[in-house]
C-alpha cells in the first residue's frame, strides 16, 4: 500500500489513504490502512488519555508564530545564556518537577544524577562556574542566591547560565518507546536532560588547595520543543487514533516504514505521526513555534566537602 497526497486539508499532514479493512483470519486481527487527522486534533486526544503537559507543550507550538529554532542552539554553540534567551522562545511554566516525579523511571534518573552531583567531572564544572562568577580563588566565597530563611531562590535558567555542573540524558523517541509504556513524559518531552546545580562555599585550605562545602543541589528539566528532523530520517511519533495512541499491546505488528499496520478490531481508524506533518503544517499556517524548555527546580539539602581542581 502506498501513501499519496491528493486533495487533503492544509492541516491534515498525514498521507494517507483512506480506511480500508480486511479481515485476517489467521490471528483473528484486522489489517488497517492508515489514514489523515488533523494536526489540531492531536492534543485533544491526548487530553483524553491523560497526557494534560503533552498538550499544553503542543497547544503551544501550535499556537505560536511560527519559528524554527537554530541548529547551532541544539547543539549548544549560539544558544543565548539561559536568562537571556527571548521569552517568546522559552518556556519554563508548562514542566514542573512535581509533575515529573510521579513517574519512576524520572526519580530513578534523578537519583542517578544527584549521585554525580560533586563528581570529579562535576567540580572541575564548578571550577570554571566560580571563576566565571568572579572568585580569584583567595578567602572563602559563599555562592548562590539565597530566600531570607537561606534557601535557594534561583530559577532553572539562572541555574543553567551560572551554576549547573553536570547533567543525565533522559528518554528515547518512538522507536525505543514503542516497546515501553508510551506517558506524558514520552508526549512532552521525549528525550530530554536532567541538569543539576550545586551550591555552598568554596574556600582555599592552609594547605593551598581548594575545596567546596556544598549545601544545596537542584535539579531541574532543559528541553527543545520542536520537530526538527536531523538528516535524511524523518522521526515517528506514534500511531494515533481518534482514542489515544497505540500501545504495544493494542499492535500485534507495526512497522516504522508505516505502510500498514495489524490492530485488534475494535479500532479501524489509524494515523501514523512524523516530524515532517508538524513542518508542512507550519508551512501552511505561519504558526508552529519551537522553543526552548525548562522546569521549576527541585532543591535538595546536601553536605559533604569536595577538592576542587582549581589549577587542572
Amino acid at each position: 500500500m502506498a501513501m499519496h497526497i491528493s486533495g487533503i486539508e492544509k492541516d491534515l499532514y498525514f498521507l494517507m489513504e483512506d480506511a480500508k479493512t480486511r479481515p485476517n483470519e489467521m490471528n483473528s486481527q484486522s489489517e488497517v490502512e492508515l489514514q489523515p487527522i488533523r494536526i489540531s486534533e492531536i492534543p485533544k486526544v491526548m487530553r483524553k488519555i491523560g497526557w494534560k503537559k503533552s498538550a499544553k507543550m503542543m497547544e503551544r507550538w501550535l499556537n505560536s508564530p511560527g519559528w524554527k529554532c537554530p541548529d547551532t542552539w541544539k547543539k549548544g554553540g549560539e544558544l543565548p545564556q539561559g536568562l537571556y534567551i527571548p521569552d517568546q522562545h522559552c518556556d519554563d511554566s508548562i514542566i514542573t518537577m512535581t509533575w515529573l516525579m510521579q513517574y519512576p523511571s524520572a526519580v530513578s534518573s534523578m537519583r542517578t544524577l544527584m549521585a554525580k552531583a560533586c563528581s570529579p567531572a562535576a567540580m572541575k564544572m564548578t571550577v570554571q562556574r566560580l571563576k566565571a562568577l568572579g572568585w580569584n580563588g583567595s578567602g572563602t566565597y559563599t555562592f548562590g542566591r539565597r530566600n531570607l530563611i537561606g534557601r535557594p531562590s534561583m530559577s532553572a535558567r539562572e541555574l543553567e547560565q551560572k551554576y549547573q555542573n553536570n547533567f543525565e540524558a533522559v528518554g528515547g523517541n518512538f522507536v525505543t518507546h514503542m516497546f515501553d509504556t508510551l506517558d506524558d513524559i514520552y508526549g512532552a518531552l521525549g528525550t530530554y536532560s536532567l541538569k543539576i546545580a550545586v551550591i555552598g562555599t568554596a574556600f582555599q585550605h592552609t594547605n593551598g588547595k581548594h575545596y567546596l562545602e556544598a549545601e544545596w543541589a537542584g535539579i531541574y528539566v532543559k528541553d527543545f520543543y520542536d520537530f526538527n528532523n536531523n538528516g535524511a530520517w524523518d522521526q515517528p511519533l506514534g500511531y494515533w487514533t481518534n482514542e489515544g495512541i497505540l500501545r504495544r499491546a493494542d499492535s500485534a505488528v507495526s512497522t516504522i516504514a508505516g505502510q500498514k499496520i495489524y490492530i485488534n478490531k475494535r479500532i479501524r481508524k489509524v494515523s501514523v505521526v512524523h516530524n515532517s506533518d508538524f513542518l508542512k503544517y507550519r508551512e501552511a499556517t505561519g504558526k508552529g513555534g519551537d522553543f526552548v524548555v525548562f522546569s521549576d527546580v527541585n532543591w535538595e539539602k546536601i553536605s559533604g566537602t569536595y577538592e576542587l581542581p582549581w589549577e587542572a
